[in-house]
């Protein structure tokens, strides 16, 4: 095998991830072998296996000292182990999407069997590591410093995920005797567990290449040499990966691999020039045939698919991505997003495909509709749209639902014109309205996202998206609440003044240099971070029209899972107060 593609855990395990897919389709057709490997998939199955949960049980009961929450978890393990499989199931089944009590409690149960083997695992290491079905940390280590990322790589035996690693993964690989093993980072939920799986693989495995790649390593890859990232693998390739993985699957020189970030033998980094894919027309169809369906925590299979690479939009304030030169924007033709549509379906059965573009264009929209129209196909699907006049243009939204579309994810961030117009979103606010209205009348599903505490907001703002919000409360059925952070290399962060922030203020955590941070908190000329989060908490989540719509969102999978909920919402289903809200709301913070 000359290339594995392998995502490492710990994210949510609902859908195979469509980068390693698209990978694998060009590799081999242009003639090198590849596999992928979903460890993440993996892993969490192998997690939730009842002797996993037996031998944490076990461990803790034996522990000097167990501390109360331990104690509730080992208490409460018999009960659990007994309807363990049955949680699983759960999640798998279309009927738990029609009770919301069912599937939060499938949730909150994997949760708890996950937690107790963390804990057993913490007593056998040392290693306090806090994991669920969609994140992962580890007190020990910072993911934000570079240096306790590295600490965590040169130690793997504090990994959650060590056993699963050293017992089953990493000798498959070896198996396979690759000449490049590649790991693809995403989110940051994923470092901890990837470099640590990098080292065993570096460690079994002298003569390949051990490379990273992905959307995270590509956030760090200008101020690549002030941090540890090269010590973690052979390479680092940011941005697309297609044509780096060709040239290292083929052999090629170093010096000849585009995008490819390396040392010499003198220790000297390198960064190549990047070339990508000139038009998706250059891009297969993804292959999917190593996904393990019947791991994923989903009542069906989804393919993740992509009409775009690039935003076409491209000028939110807040985006990092507006700057990046690297943006650059192909939109795929219509008759080749149909062929791939059918592709997937025929060989997987698959009938229900997650776009994950930053915005579907418009034309896309249409392609997708009209194909499954014109040829009567049984697919369904979803996606992120801008708030664009179109969505409510006569017939269009019902267009949409005939051609399958049963969920699109909006970026309403506030319902305030002045802010919208300062984002450089351009959204007129009542379009916005009646773009949540046509939707709703034609049966899609909107999951819309709020953000508070831009900084120019004050609390006639804030109180504006409530009013909104409230109003039509009926046309958006899910929500993600979050608080802004400043990203670092977004527009608002280049020019601070302009955009209403009086000081940008690096985050601090003792004890740890934050090279890895892509974020920064900041002072702002408008109401400030903590007006705006306790209006979240106080008055937005609290508005009796406003709330159903964030307890109907689903925990942990959030957007991923809220599709499935269709029936439910449009059968008119009561959804259940479980009480205030805790925890922060979903999306703020990492």
């Amino acid at each position: 095998m000359s290339v594995v593609l392998v995502t490492p855990p710990l994210y949510k395990a609902c859908e195979p991830l469509l980068g390693v897919a698209t990978l694998k389709a060009y590799l081999q057709a242009h003639g090198v072998a590849c596999a992928t490997i979903d460890a993440n998939a993996e892993a969490q199955d192998w997690l939730l296996a009842v002797e996993r949960g037996d031998a944490a049980a076990e461990r803790l009961a034996a522990s000097a000292t167990p501390a109360e929450r331990t104690t509730r978890l080992t208490r409460a393990w018999p009960h659990l182990r007994k309807r363990l499989a049955r949680h699983k199931a759960a999640l798998r089944s279309p009927d738990t999407y029609a009770d919301l009590d069912r599937y939060r409690t499938a949730v909150t149960s994997l949760n708890r069997a996950i937690g107790l083997v963390a804990a057993g695992h913490d007593a056998a290491h040392g290693s306090p590591v806090t994991a669920t079905l969609t994140d992962y940390l580890d007190a020990r280590y910072c993911d934000m410093d570079s240096a306790s990322v590295l600490a965590a790589a040169r130690a793997p035996e504090t990994n959650l995920f060590h056993d699963y690693y050293v017992n089953d993964l990493v000798p498959r690989i070896v198996a396979m005797n690759p000449r490049v093993v590649g790991l693809s980072l995403i989110f940051r939920n994923q470092l901890l567990c990837g470099v640590a799986l990098a080292t065993l693989l570096r460690r079994a495995l002298p003569d390949a290449h051990v490379t990273l790649g992905g959307e995270l390593v590509s956030a760090w890859i200008d101020d690549l040499e002030n941090t540890h990232l090269m010590e973690l693998a052979d390479s680092v390739i940011p941005y697309e990966g297609e044509l780096p993985l060709l040239a290292l699957g083929r052999g090629a020189p170093f010096p000849e691999v585009p995008n490819l970030c390396w040392r010499d033998a003198d220790g000297a980094l390198h960064k190549n020039p990047t070339r990508k894919v000139a038009s998706l027309a250059e891009v297969p169809t993804p292959d999917f045939d190593d996904a393990p369906w019947h791991l994923y925590f989903a009542p069906e299979r989804t393919a993740p698919i992509v009409s775009a690479r690039g935003c076409y939009w491209n000028r939110c304030t807040f985006c990092p991505e507006v700057v990046n030169p690297e943006s650059k924007l192909r939109i795929a033709r219509g008759d080749d997003l149909a062929r791939q549509l059918d592709a997937v379906h025929e060989r997987h059965g698959v009938t229900l495909f997650h776009f994950i573009d930053s915005a579907m264009p418009a034309k896309a929209l249409r392609a997708v509709a009209q194909h499954v129209i014109d040829h009567d196909r049984p697919y369904r699907w979803y996606g992120f749209s801008r708030l664009e006049p179109y969505l409510f243009a006569d017939g269009f939204a019902e267009t949409l639902y005939a051609g399958g579309c049963r969920m699109l994810k909006l970026g309403l961030e506030t319902a305030s014109q002045r802010l919208l117009d300062v984002m450089d979103k351009h959204q007129d606010i009542v379009d916005v309205g009646r773009i949540l209205e046509a939707l709703h009348a034609a049966r899609v599903l909107v999951h819309g996202f709020i953000m508070f505490g831009t900084p120019l907001e004050e609390e006639d703002d804030a109180e504006a998206t409530r009013a909104f919000v409230a109003e039509h409360a009926d046309h958006v059925q899910f929500l993600n609440c979050s608080l802004m952070n400043l990203a670092k290399g977004s527009p608002m962060a280049l020019d601070p003044p302009r955009h209403g922030v009086r000081e940008v203020i690096p985050f601090e955590i003792p004890g740890h240099t934050l090279d890895l941070a892509l974020y920064d908190n900041f002072r702002a000329t408008g109401w400030g971070r903590q007006g705006a989060r306790r209006f979240l908490q106080r008055r937005f989540l609290a508005d009796p029209r406003v709330r159903p719509a964030y307890l109907r969102t689903a925990p942990q999978f959030d957007s991923n899972h809220s599709v499935f909920f269709h029936g439910l919402v449009f059968g008119d289903a009561a959804v259940p107060d479980t009480g205030a809200p805790t925890a922060p709301p979903p999306g703020e913070g990492r």
